[in-house]
């Protein structure tokens, strides 16, 4: 029984691009976006009032149970997703082992503004027993996953994940190596977060990382762009399954993809100092190819991460430079987050989708809202329109507050 190879038979998105595979990739080769004006809270500073927002997600019309109502949003949007990657698996749950099958899911601010908004405001009007008894329990990190493992019944390894925008990468990672390990047959992995609450936001734009609509009449953000100005968070949540290729073939499962590389860094800096040079972003490339056991020069997209923090935009384009060498000029280089935003934990699903749908259409997406580049990202960045190209593997990278690095390569499935 061989465990060494890894691969995606399902992926369920929910975001304001799309709530299926198909509807996501659409609008991604369209060139749309997630992202409009947020709705529903008052903000002080009108330039920060640009979110992706699910405006119309109703927990009730999708899991039509009271306890799922009794969630916090961001769990909801881990339940949600994890019920379409399992349906578009057509993972037969009542028919396999439970025991063999496992939960790995993240978040970055978990359930922090929700209860600062509800429960916080509850203790400060009504004391003790203004609380809920059941908001402990709700506002942890591991809930998102531990409400996914309960509902789907999922008995086997489990672990939940919180490293701000690699979240959602370590948490695939993960899942990746308990099935290598042979602990696991399948693993259910993904991410959400909720970061549409008033005190989230308020500490967010506060940081200088979001970026302000300049109100030119362009979108933003606008990664690696000369006039990039900051990142713009989306919420919502994406999962995948991954099984080992002979437990899929043997249920006669259908393969997206393949997951044939994986690693982590740290840049172990003081929290808010980005390594300007990059080192990180390229350990993280070399060693995430070193797994794969893969040339620079046989990638034939780099999916990055490119918010469009101006000094993250930079670090990561040299550190490209860096770890790719001569092929740093000849691979594309496209960022989607000029299109799905800056989704936290739920970044890392969403990428490994968009790798497949490269894979599948044989088309690389672009870059939106990009004009001329940085004088420092001086790499292809396939601007605003998708590019047709022969696309066998996608290297994907992420970064995050404190310095934390993941890449992975999502490869086509070949017997």
């Amino acid at each position: 029984m061989d465990n060494s190879r890894v691969v995606i038979t399902g992926i369920g998105v929910l975001c304001s691009m799309g709530r299926t595979i198909d509807e996501f990739g659409e609008a991604l080769f369209a060139g749309k976006s997630c992202i409009g004006e947020l709705e529903g809270y008052e903000i002080e500073d009108q330039r920060f009032r640009i979110g992706g927002q699910l405006k119309d997600f109703d927990i009730s019309q999708e899991m039509a149970d009271v306890d799922t109502k009794r969630t916090l949003r961001y769990s909801q949007f881990s339940l949600v997703a994890a019920q379409r990657a399992i349906a578009d698996a057509a993972l037969p749950l009542d028919r396999l082992n439970r025991d063999r099958i496992g939960t790995s899911f993240s978040t970055a601010a978990a359930g922090l503004g929700e209860t600062i908004h509800i429960e916080a405001e509850r203790f400060f009007r009504r004391g003790d027993r203004g609380v809920s008894p059941l908001a402990w329990a709700e506002f942890t990190p591991c809930a998102c996953t531990t409400h996914v493992a309960i509902r789907f019944g999922l008995r086997g390894p489990i672990a939940t994940h919180s490293s701000g925008c690699v979240s959602g990468v370590d948490a695939i990672a993960w899942g990746v190596s308990q099935i290598r390990e042979g602990k696991a047959d399948v693993m259910v992995v993904g991410g959400a977060d909720a970061p549409f609450f008033k005190f989230i936001w308020a500490g967010l734009y506060r940081s200088g990382i979001l970026a302000p609509d300049p109100g030119d009449g362009r979108g933003i953000p606008r990664p690696f762009s000369r006039d990039h100005n900051g990142i713009v968070l989306v919420e919502g949540g994406s999962a995948i399954v991954l099984e080992s290729a002979w437990h899929a073939k043997l249920r006669g499962a259908g393969i997206y993809a393949e997951v044939q590389g994986i690693a982590s860094v740290e840049e172990a800096r003081p929290l808010w100092d980005l390594d300007p040079n990059g080192h990180a972003y390229a350990v993280t490339i070399k060693r995430t190819l070193e797994d794969a056991r893969l040339r620079p020069s046989e990638i034939d997209w780099l999916c990055a991460h490119g918010t469009g923090y101006p000094g993250a935009d930079v670090a990561e384009s040299r550190g490209i430079q860096a770890a790719m060498g001569d092929a740093a000029f000849c691979v594309p280089v496209s960022s989607v987050r000029g299109a799905i935003g800056q989704s936290f934990a739920s970044g890392g699903a969403l990428q490994a989708a968009c790798a497949y749908l490269a894979i599948k259409h044989q088309k690389i997406p672009a870059t939106l809202n990009f004009t001329e580049p940085d004088d420092d990202c001086r790499l292809d960045f396939v601007p605003n329109e998708p590019r047709v190209a022969r696309v066998r593997r996608v290297l994907v990278c992420t970064a995050g507050v404190g310095g934390t690095h993941a890449g992975m390569v999502i490869g086509a499935y070949e017997e």
